[in-house]
């Protein structure tokens, strides 16, 4: 089973439009999240609540420099009937919802309620990623530092573990592989060229050598929370796939290194979860002649 490369990119794909519905966009990405973060907090650490929510509506207000849902006229009411924890904060849910708006980066005049826009990648990565960097920076505001981390970590965890039931599934790490083997008929896949490793002994290497998403968000200032927004929820997003794959992963273009080293492992096979050495990963492409 020989090493192949998978994706292509250039730092101009950020300016490839993107065709959204913003309101529906809006309440599948960045209000479903921030409704499941405030019932979490609600079950695991209800007395900081009221704080976070204030620190968070206050956090979106300072980004603001117009309120769209305001110019508007808009529902909010209609818009949270279906959010069981955000609807209770109509104060919130206006700046979080304008946020994102702004986010988009486009004209006003558009009837965002209804029709679809073509947005640039940039302005789409942008819209829910940064979003959950000021969830995560809330929480540091409010928390200890190291506290807020472990919170969001394991809210991340409970999220992307929630979303289980809709992902694919694969009995074994060669049908997990053999999934990224591109068909010929698919569409070429943008923003991530990834180095897809050979399996041996339960470990399927990947190497992940760009990341659009890391290019979009470079300009955010805190480094591990931009992890935490991009990057960590692939941990729980493996063992998705199947339960038996631990996905370990020491470093990330996020963070500032030239690729992501990524193992999958099936402890079924071998439960060790050793991560190789970054030697074992730079030499990853050059195995595929062997």
């Amino acid at each position: 089973m020989e090493v192949f490369r998978t994706g292509q990119y250039d730092i101009s794909d950020l300016e490839r439009l993107q065709e959204i519905q913003p309101l529906d966009y809006a309440k599948k990405s960045v209000l479903k999240r921030l409704n499941y973060l405030i019932g979490y907090l609600k079950k695991e650490m209800p007395e900081i609540l009221p704080a976070f929510v204030t620190k968070l509506q206050k956090n979106f207000e300072q980004q603001l420099k117009t309120s769209l849902t305001t110019n508007q006229q808009l529902d909010l009411k209609e818009i949270s009937k279906d959010f069981l924890h955000l609807k209770i904060y109509p104060d919130l849910l206006k700046p979080a919802l304008d946020y994102f708006l702004q986010l988009l980066d486009y004209s006003s005049t558009k009837k965002w309620l209804s029709e679809t826009i073509k947005i640039p990648n940039r302005n789409h990565i942008q819209s829910f990623l940064y979003h959950r960097y000021f969830n995560a920076l809330t929480l540091t505001e409010i928390l200890e530092r190291n506290q807020a981390v472990r919170l969001f970590k394991s809210y991340i965890e409970s999220y992307v573990k929630s979303l289980s039931a809709y992902g694919s599934k694969y009995d074994t790490l060669e049908d997990f592989r053999n999934a990224r083997i591109p068909k010929e008929d698919d569409p070429p896949s943008i923003g991530w060229v990834i180095v897809q490793g050979k399996i041996e002994n339960g470990k399927y290497p990947q190497r992940k050598d760009t990341c659009m998403w890391a290019d979009a968000i470079d300009e955010l200032p805190d480094v591990e929370l931009r992890y935490l927004a991009a990057c960590y929820g692939d941990f729980q997003g493996y063992n998705n796939c199947n339960e038996n794959f631990i996905l370990t992963m020491k470093h990330t273009v996020v963070e500032g290194h030239p690729y992501c080293d990524c193992i999958t492992h099936d402890v079924r096979i071998n439960s060790d979860l050793n991560h190789p050495s970054r030697e074992f990963f730079d030499d990853l492409w050059s195995q595929k002649d062997k």
